[in-house]
């Protein structure tokens, strides 16, 4: 049975026409953009498909792609890492553009699609979000958004920080986060798993801290 989206992230959606599974899941949809969830079993190609353009793909589990145009091998057997991202443009159907898990483990990756068609923050700028006790490691920056990668042990704190809003949280491992404003329990510890995504607003005086056994692996994306 073909899923039903809302009519507005339809444009925005990628739809893999060789999978069981061609649809996947969106995970989270405003006016600014619109998560998709993807699975690629081992072994399967998507089949020829498009891309809308001002895509951030999220790998969420580590794997080896191929990519063909038509007859041609555009690329073969590329190592991801579980936590790496990538930015797609506008692919149309005419460059009969596919995409293969060749290696041996299934792959599950997000997209982040921009439906606005130019920055929304111009105006005011953007920059890198900055913790105080942590470095977040730079992914990915271009005119549109700004990809970090935040990496959480046990018992560890972000330190009080401003967020600016317009902001992506895409869990890679999974865990327990807690958050803090103003040096109060906001949230107790919410639990996560691998592949689980939320919008945040702006905060003042904020910080998030791992409150469980394992360390927490995380990419943030900033829109600009």
């Amino acid at each position: 049975m073909k899923k039903e989206f809302a009519k507005e992230d339809v444009p925005f959606l990628l739809t893999y026409p060789n999978l069981d599974d061609p649809d996947g899941v969106v995970l989270l949809s405003n006016r600014y953009a619109v998560l998709q969830r993807l699975m690629v079993p081992a072994g399967e190609w998507e089949g020829v498909h498009s891309h809308p353009g001002n895509q951030l793909y999220v790998q969420i589990t580590s794997g080896e792609w191929s990519g063909r145009l038509g007859d041609e091998i555009e690329y073969w057997k590329e190592a991801e890492e579980a936590g790496s991202v990538g930015w797609v443009d506008e692919i149309p159907l005419s460059k009969q553009h596919d995409s293969g898990n060749t290696g041996n483990s299934d792959m599950e990756l997000i997209y982040v699609t921009l439906k606005e068609p130019e920055p929304i923050n111009s105006a005011r700028g953007c920059e890198p979000q900055v913790y105080p006790t942590i470095t977040l490691e730079p992914l990915f920056e271009n005119h549109r958004l700004i990809a970090q990668r935040i990496e959480l042990k046990p018992g560890q704190w972000s330190g009080m920080h401003n967020r600016p809003g317009n902001q992506i949280l895409i869990h890679i491992s999974g865990g327990i986060l807690e958050e803090r404003d103003q040096g109060l329990d906001s949230k107790r510890g919410c639990t996560y798993t691998p592949g689980s995504a939320e919008w945040l607003d702006a905060a003042a005086d904020h910080e998030i801290g791992n409150v469980g056994e394992v360390t927490m692996n995380m990419v943030l994306v900033t829109l600009k």
